[in-house]
Formats: structure tokens, C-alpha cells, sequence
């Protein structure tokens, strides 16, 4: 069968939490997106939440690849024209194969064309290169360095990036 190598964003849906537990397992996966320790069923019931009655702030897409879930990305915020992305890729075997790059623009089309954005900003860790790479190659511009979190187990510096919609 050939590839149509089609990437499109859709609601959550029923089934895919169990595409989410899995990529808990994967260690790197986990520790580079913050993810708690959980056994199984406790990610299947964090994500059960999320697909059943996600927060009013929070708009979570699941990223397709040619039907087969890949990633989700987030559009988090209330304001009417602004909102902040977040994206993860999984598991961690996906990376460095373009794909959070295609699921960024995918995600820029959609927060603009179809939620009516304005600006879309996200923010990530000082040492998080391959994020700070990704803003970079898909149209972010640095804005600040603001306020620290802990990534991978240590507190360092939050880089934050917005771009704006093209007219």
C-alpha cells in the first residue's frame, strides 16, 4: 500500500489512551516530557479523564500520521487570541525524523486558521535543545527568559517563543 505520509490534528477520542500508556514505558519519552511515574492504569485513567471532561483552558489534539497517533498538541489558554502551544512526539524512536516540526505547523494552521489566533507563544527549558530548535526552524521568535522549572532533574532557566498570525 503506498504511503500517503498525511499528518492531521484531531479531537481525542476513546481508544487513544492507550496509545499515550505505552509511550509512558518508554523512559526518555516520559523523563523529557515530565510525565509522573504511574503504573498502567493509572496513565490509562489520567488520560480516560482528559478524553472524557478535558479543562475548559485546554484544547489536546491527537497528531496523525497516515491515521496511526504520533503525538498531541495543545493549545492552552482562555484568552480569544492567544494561546500557548505545547506538542510531544511519541515515543521517543519517533524523534529527529521532522516530525514535531510538521506537527508545530499543523498546529500553527489550525490555532490561526481555525480557533482565529492572533499569536500563538510557547516556552521551554534552557537545556532542552531539540525544542529550542524546533521554535526556531517553524517561525518562533524569542521573547523573554522568564522563571525556572525542572527538567530532567535539575532547575534551569524557561525560554518563552510566540509568533504571530500572518496577514
Amino acid at each position: 500500500m503506498p504511503r500517503t505520509d498525511t499528518m492531521r490534528l484531531r479531537p481525542l477520542s476513546p481508544g487513544d489512551e492507550h496509545v499515550f500508556a505505552d509511550w509512558a514505558h518508554d523512559e526518555e519519552f516520559r523523563v523529557a516530557n515530565g510525565w509522573p511515574e504511574r503504573d498502567r492504569d493509572g496513565h490509562l485513567r489520567h488520560w480516560r479523564r482528559l478524553i472524557d471532561a478535558p479543562p475548559p483552558e485546554l484544547i489536546r489534539l491527537a497528531v496523525e500520521l497516515d491515521e496511526e497517533v504520533v503525538g498531541y498538541a495543545d493549545l492552552h489558554g482562555l484568552a480569544p487570541d492567544t494561546r500557548e502551544l505545547g506538542l510531544a512526539i511519541g515515543p521517543s524512536s519517533r524523534w529527529g525524523h521532522g516530525l514535531g516540526q510538521r506537527a508545530i505547523k499543523t498546529a500553527l494552521t489550525y490555532g490561526f486558521s481555525i480557533l482565529d489566533l492572533t499569536r500563538i507563544w510557547a516556552e521551554t527549558h534552557e537545556t532542552n535543545t531539540r525544542a529550542k530548535k524546533l521554535f526556531d526552524a517553524t517561525g518562533f521568535i524569542e521573547t523573554g527568559r522568564h522563571g525556572s522549572d525542572t527538567y530532567r532533574g535539575e532547575d534551569v532557566s524557561l525560554v518563552q517563543y510566540a509568533v504571530e498570525r500572518p496577514y
